[in-house]
This record gives C-alpha cells, sequence and structure tokens, in this order.
C-alpha cells in the first residue's frame, strides 16, 4: 500500500503543481479573496475589522497586510468583459508597506488557511503565492492517493482518476479551499466503503472543517456510503472514525456560532429584481449548462472555456463506468446513485433560488462535487461488475483505455488555459510564448501535467482485475 501511495500521490501532485505553476495571481475563482485570507489567518487576524473596496470595486471585508499581497489590479485579466486580457495587464508591486486587503472569504474557517498560508505569511507576494499553491496542491494529493491506495482493483481507481477532472486539479493547484474539500469527499467516500476508519476520520475531519457546506457533504456521504455497502451504523463508533469526525463537527458548529456571515450578503453592486420563475427560466437555459461545464473544466471566472468535445468525452468515460453498475447492481445501488446526482442537482438549484435574489448568480457546479463524487465511486461496489468486465477481452480492455484517454485532456486543459493568459482568449491553442509567460517557463507545467496524467493511467493499467469483495453485513471494527 505504501508503494501504491506513494506514486499515486506522485502522479496527483503533479496535476495540482502543473497548475499551480501555470497560472497567474488569480488566475482561477476567487483565487485574490482565499490568499489574503490565508495571509490573514497567519497574522491572527481570524475575523475582519475593516471594510474596503475590492480591484473590480465591490465593497466587502478587509483585513491589514502589505500591498504586494495582489496587484492594484487583480481582476485585469477577466472583468473588461468581453475583452478579456492576457495576464501581462497585471502589475505586481513589492511594496510591503501595510493597508487595507479585502476579502471576501474574511469570515471563512480558518483550518484551510492555516495548512496553506505560512508560504504567504513569510514572503507575500508572487513567490509565496506559489510556494502555498505547492502546498495546497500536496495536501489535495495526499487525499486522493490514500484513496487511490486503498481502492481494492481497476474500477475502483478508475473511478478515482475519473473524479479527479480537469477542475479538480486546477482548484487543487490554487489557493482555494474547494479543492480539498473535494479531495476530503472522496477519500470519505472510498475509506468508508472499503472499511479504513482511520481515513474515512481524516477525511470526515477535514470535510467537516473546510467550507460551509462540508458538514452537509460528511453527513450525504457517510450515509451513502454505509447505506450502499449495507454496513451497520455501529461501525462508525470506532474510535479512528468517531473522534477526528466528532472533533470536526464540533469545530464547524463553533465556527458557525462565532463567524456569522450576514454582512457579506450584501452585494456591493445593486442586484436586478428577479423572480422564482425568472431565476428557474436562467438555470434551464444557461446555469446548468454552465455548471456541468464546470465541474470538468471551465476555468478562470468562468470566460475560459474548452472544447465540448472534451467535456462530452469526460462524461461519456463517466457513464461508461456508471450505467453498467446501475444494470448489475442492486436496488440499494441504485438508490444511493440517484442520491448522489439528484442531491447535487437539487442543492444547486435550491442556492440558486436563495442566493440569486440576494447577490446575483451564486451557485457553482463545483460546489457540489463533494457529493457528486459519489456518483462514481459507488458505481464498482455493484455486485459482479468486475467477473462481468473480465468476462470479454474488450471490456476488460476498456478500464485502462479509458484512463489513458484522460491523459491528453488533462494537458489539452491545461494548455488552453495557459494559451489564454499567455496570448488571449481568442487566441489558437499554443501554451509557448506570448505576452506573459508563466515564472518557470511554459514548458515545466506542461510536463508535470503530462507525467502526473500518464502515472495515473499507469496505476490503474497494473492494478488488479479481480471482483470486488462483497462488503457484508456483519458488523466489524476492523480497520
Amino acid at each position: 500500500m505504501r508503494r501504491a501511495f506513494l506514486v499515486a500521490f506522485a502522479a496527483f501532485f503533479l496535476l495540482g503543481a502543473a497548475w499551480a505553476l501555470a497560472l497567474p495571481v488569480n488566475g482561477t475563482y476567487d483565487e485574490k479573496q482565499h490568499l489574503v485570507r490565508a495571509y490573514a489567518v497567519w497574522t491572527g487576524q481570524w475575523l475582519p475589522h475593516e471594510r474596503a473596496t475590492d480591484a473590480s470595486g465591490i465593497d466587502t471585508s478587509a483585513f491589514t497586510g502589505p500591498r504586494s499581497l495582489l496587484p492594484d489590479n487583480a481582476d485585469c485579466t477577466w472583468i473588461d468583459k468581453p475583452d478579456y486580457h492576457p495576464a501581462s495587464c497585471l502589475v505586481a508591486t513589492g511594496d510591503r508597506a501595510d493597508t487595507l486587503v479585502p476579502s471576501a472569504a474574511a469570515r471563512y474557517s480558518p483550518v484551510y488557511y492555516a495548512l496553506v498560508g505560512l508560504p504567504l505569511r513569510i514572503s507575500p507576494d508572487g513567490t509565496g503565492l506559489i510556494w502555498a499553491r505547492l502546498l495546497s496542491a500536496a495536501l489535495a494529493a495526499a487525499l486522493l492517493a490514500a484513496a487511490m491506495a486503498i481502492a481494492p482493483g481497476r474500477l475502483e481507481r478508475l473511478a478515482v482518476v475519473l473524479v479527479a477532472t480537469p477542475m479538480l486539479a486546477n482548484l487543487a493547484g490554487s489557493i482555494n479551499p474547494n479543492g480539498l474539500e473535494i479531495a476530503a469527499a472522496v477519500l470519505l467516500f472510498v475509506a468508508l466503503l472499503h472499511r479504513r476508519f482511520a481515513l474515512a476520520g481524516a477525511g470526515a475531519l477535514l470535510l467537516f472543517t473546510v467550507r460551509d457546506l462540508g458538514p452537509f457533504f460528511a453527513l450525504a456521504a457517510i450515509v451513502l456510503a454505509l447505506f450502499v455497502s449495507r454496513q451497520h451504523p455501529r461501525v462508525l463508533l470506532h474510535r479512528a472514525f468517531a473522534v477526528p469526525a466528532a472533533l470536526g463537527a464540533a469545530f464547524a458548529v463553533f465556527w458557525a456560532a462565532v463567524a456569522s456571515r450576514g454582512s457579506d450578503l450584501v452585494p456591493g453592486r445593486p442586484v436586478p429584481p428577479t423572480s422564482t420563475g425568472a431565476i428557474l427560466s436562467d438555470i434551464a437555459h444557461g446555469r446548468a449548462e454552465f455548471w456541468a461545464r464546470q465541474i470538468v473544466g471551465q476555468f478562470n471566472y468562468g470566460e475560459t472555456t474548452i472544447s465540448i468535445a472534451v467535456i462530452g468525452l469526460w462524461y461519456l468515460l463517466c457513464a461508461a463506468l456508471v450505467l453498467p453498475a446501475l444494470v448489475l447492481g442492486d436496488r440499494r445501488l441504485r438508490l444511493g446513485v440517484g442520491a448522489a446526482f439528484l442531491g447535487s442537482a437539487a442543492l444547486l438549484v435550491a442556492l440558486e433560488l436563495y442566493f440569486a435574489p440576494k447577490v446575483g448568480h451564486f451557485a457553482h457546479g463545483r460546489y457540489v462535487m463533494p457529493l457528486g463524487v459519489g456518483v462514481i465511486l459507488l458505481a464498482p461496489l455493484a455486485l459482479g461488475y468486475s467477473a462481468w468486465l473480465s468476462a470479454s477481452p474488450w471490456r476488460e480492455r476498456a478500464v485502462p483505455v479509458a484512463a489513458a484517454l484522460t491523459v491528453p485532456m488533462q494537458l489539452y486543459a491545461l494548455a488552453r488555459v495557459m494559451t489564454r493568459f499567455e496570448r488571449g482568449i481568442s487566441a489558437g491553442l499554443n501554451p509557448f510564448g506570448g505576452a506573459w509567460t508563466p515564472p518557470l517557463g511554459s514548458l515545466v507545467p506542461l510536463l508535470c501535467a503530462l507525467v502526473g496524467a500518464a502515472l495515473l493511467g499507469v496505476i490503474v493499467t497494473r492494478s488488479s482485475v479481480r471482483p470486488t469483495p462483497v462488503l457484508s453485513t456483519a458488523n466489524t471494527f476492523s480497520n
């Protein structure tokens, strides 16, 4: 298991590191908010004490920090819609003089930021940001590698590869707690399904503490995993799981009590009046497509898209894994997969209905990935699935082929985003050169992504094809 973990860790870390080295400052969703929060936590500012206007003109909570944390024009790559600029428009400063630094994440749980923020405290500039991103990528990689290492066969390991979409790699390699949250959910699902309670406890602890919706996702993952695998709820009393999960739940309650965010729901700009009908129509005619695209790959602040063919192929690979499971599996499996899928969709609609009248468009597909990964991760539990694959040579070969197909898709997604920041959003695919280049050049991130994705394919290919062990209903506390 140790060797499998180390190889998987290297693979997932290289994927995250590729994005960490390729993106400019604020090169993905809300990074300007999160890196300021990370610096603030490491300087003892656990809650905001002032308000300030950010680079896009929105009044929000603020901390005291050096001007060098962010360029003055941190939003210049995307704010002038539809004239999206390459990252050469960013103007960094070495000024370490303290000022008010805004952050819409000012009241978020400090746990993730305490884990990744030290490099920004030491070097509050672009250099510290890269090291903090690499630390974030390493943490997510450790969780995903642990899930891969305990997954017993090809199907289970392919499922982990498929939930590690380019969007997850992007989030893991940036300062954003969403990446670690998704990775923790993957570990929690896989560890509970295969009775690795210490690892499940680690996943639950993080899932309870890194983001507001984490407690809901943790409870949903626990219920679905136990229901589908027919384990008695008593297994949750295993000390290796119960202690960290209880600590995480207690902290979630504590932080919710001390960090009310009512003021953060006051938008900095006027929100046009809307109605429930208008919101639902908007979901049907645009938002739902955005949510589906983003889960695989729609980057920066949503303006950077990748080929719909690549997104469609990724979903086809997921369907090729899940649909046979629905046929082969029992009623519990179908209910569990259906609950994960429909629950994710319903949560996105509910978030949009609640927040859109207050702050405008709110829900993102990536928000529900901690629950949505269950659709893929539960599928290999279908009784007789591995035997069904082994009965046909072409079906057996389909698993490593599916893993291999993710390699060019991971590389393409990175190259597309690099081209957008180096040359502009309308430029043809060419991630080399341009008005801006990543700090270590363009080749290093691409090589990291290629090697990382290829390693994942090798792990799946060399994994056992033996039938998945059937989980019994016997109570067990073995680890």
